[in-house]
């Protein structure tokens, strides 16, 4: 993973602060929800704080974008089991979305790279280092704001009511 656009010295960075984000949005979450009986947020944000964390115990010289591509998938599962479970729907939303974008271009990385074999940087390389960087601070930013910002869930809402009526009638 040496031929990024972002050097490894920055990236380890962007990790350290992405990764005290998360950690923030934990206690944050447990401290508002101390008095309070809904933990959903709390929960969502201790499966994204431990995924994130498990970074401490990766070398940034050696991984590959197909182990970040697992360790996403993975975090992806915990959520869905969640999600099951709790009955909060606007955190998760964002969460889902956010890794699912992240996986995509982490798998997308992974095939350009280490499947085609290229080497030489392109549009898709700056691309994959602004959306990834970009997801991750809309993930932090919902375990803090917790309102639809970006209307994802409004709109996954509006598709699946559009989804069901075109099943009813056809």
């Amino acid at each position: 993973m040496n031929n990024v656009l972002i050097p490894p010295e920055v990236s380890v960075y962007i990790g350290v602060l992405v990764q005290w984000g998360f950690l923030m949005a934990f206690l944050y979450s447990l401290t508002t929800s101390i008095n309070n009986p809904i933990k959903q947020a709390v929960w969502l944000s201790l499966v994204m704080a431990i995924s994130y964390c498990f970074s401490f115990f990766i070398d940034i010289y050696d991984i590959t974008y197909i182990e970040l591509f697992c360790y996403d998938v993975v975090t992806l599962f915990f959520i869905f089991f969640l999600r099951y479970y709790l009955p909060e729907k606007r955190i998760s939303t964002y969460l889902l979305f956010g890794l699912s974008i992240n996986s995509l271009l982490f798998l997308a990385m992974h095939i350009d790279v280490f499947v085609r074999g290229n080497y030489e940087p392109w549009w898709f390389w700056s691309f994959y280092t602004v959306v990834i960087n970009i997801m991750d601070i809309i993930m932090v930013s919902i375990l803090f704001i917790k309102k639809d910002f970006l209307m994802l869930v409004h709109a996954t809402d509006k598709l699946v009511s559009g989804v069901m009526r075109l099943k009813q009638s056809g």
